[in-house]
């Protein structure tokens, strides 16, 4: 039996490229939406990741979320869009790009599926769009209430909204369910996305954020998505978490993987609110500052996740962080010679 045409948005991006390399794994005909028809970098290395042969190929197809005139023709013949496509940044002169790539461009695919009649969607949101906990000690799960928060960063705005634009869409008649991933780190190009820990162990990092977030791999993420699509789970958000850890540990697990000194102070205290106040300056200023003062405010909470929809999941596995970050620095040559030889 044929399987269905499936749309995938952010193709050449982090996610987008192991979901795209999954379902051609898996035997599905995609179609590959890309901003800039010289974007495959990213796409290729992970396609050579999969071990995929030559031929397994989406059709690519270039255009813009935010041109409706580029979405409907990619959905010609289209059953199901997966929708990765998704600014990530921390930066405030990115603010009004955040609410264009993420809010307007979520809106215009469910607006285009409607119209053209696709009936599923499937939405690759963030645990930044979950509400918060109601105590300290409490976890953030699916049903936590969104609420107003020093914590909500300019991008966790960006995809809560973008959420309110797939739930509208469910309203309409669009069959709907979304993942809610962690930071998600795995293989990719070592220097974009979250993927960019990686590259900021290797240059050496001196301080760590004292809060705790939730991990993921990113073949877990994707493998989550075509589950649920898979599986009809539709009408709800899952979270997707692998663990929830505290960054001076993982900070700490890589420095130890990469052969690095680890980072020696805490982002915490005095040293918090300098950092702070240096960032929001230098964002006045339009200069460059290493950490962007949301990720400064936001890396010092202390979150932890639990999902209740986990049960639906019919022993769906995460893989373990430490596993994910040693394929890939392994994959990107970045893994300490000791720690390679220990494993051979």
């Amino acid at each position: 039996m044929n399987k269905p045409l499936v749309l995938i948005t952010g193709a050449t991006g982090f996610l987008g490229s192991h979901l795209s390399c999954l379902l051609l794994k898996q035997g599905y005909r995609v179609v590959a939406l890309r901003r800039n028809p010289n974007s495959e970098g990213l796409f290729k290395r992970v396609h050579e990741f999969y071990q995929l042969p030559s031929s397994f190929q989406p059709t690519w197809i270039t255009g813009d979320i935010l041109n409706v005139d580029d979405i409907i023709p990619a959905l010609d013949g289209v059953s199901v869009v997966f929708h990765c496509a998704a600014l990530v940044s921390f930066a405030k002169k990115d603010k009004q790009r955040l609410m264009e790539n993420n809010v307007v461009g979520t809106r215009n695919m469910v607006n285009t599926c409607l119209k053209t009649g696709v009936k599923q969607f499937v939405y690759a949101s963030s645990v930044a769009a979950l509400g918060r906990a109601t105590g300290n000690d409490d976890p953030i799960t699916e049903n936590s209430v969104w609420v107003e928060s020093k914590y909500n960063s300019r991008y966790a705005i960006s995809k809560y909204l973008a959420e309110q634009e797939v739930w509208r869409g469910q309203e309409e008649g669009l069959q709907i369910t979304m993942v809610n991933p962690g930071i998600i780190l795995g293989f990719g190009d070592g220097s974009s996305g979250s993927n960019e820990i990686y590259h900021m162990i290797q240059k050496g990092q001196p301080v760590y954020p004292v809060g705790s977030n939730g991990f993921v791999g990113v073949e877990d993420v994707a493998k989550m998505m075509l589950f649920l699509f898979e599986n009809n789970h539709w009408g709800k958000r899952f979270l997707c978490v692998a663990e929830t850890i505290e960054y001076k540990k993982l900070f700490f697990q890589l420095c130890e993987a990469m052969g690095q000194k680890p980072p020696r102070i805490a982002l915490d205290g005095g040293v918090l609110w300098l950092a702070y106040r240096l960032a929001r300056t230098a964002e006045f200023l339009k200069i460059p500052f290493p950490i962007p003062s949301d990720n400064i405010i936001t890396s010092s909470k202390m979150s932890v996740y639990q999902s209740i929809n986990q049960h639906l999941l019919d022993g769906f596995q995460y893989t373990p962080i430490r596993a994910v970050n040693y394929y890939a620095l392994l994959a990107l040559g970045l893994l300490h010679k000791d720690l390679i030889n220990q494993n051979n």
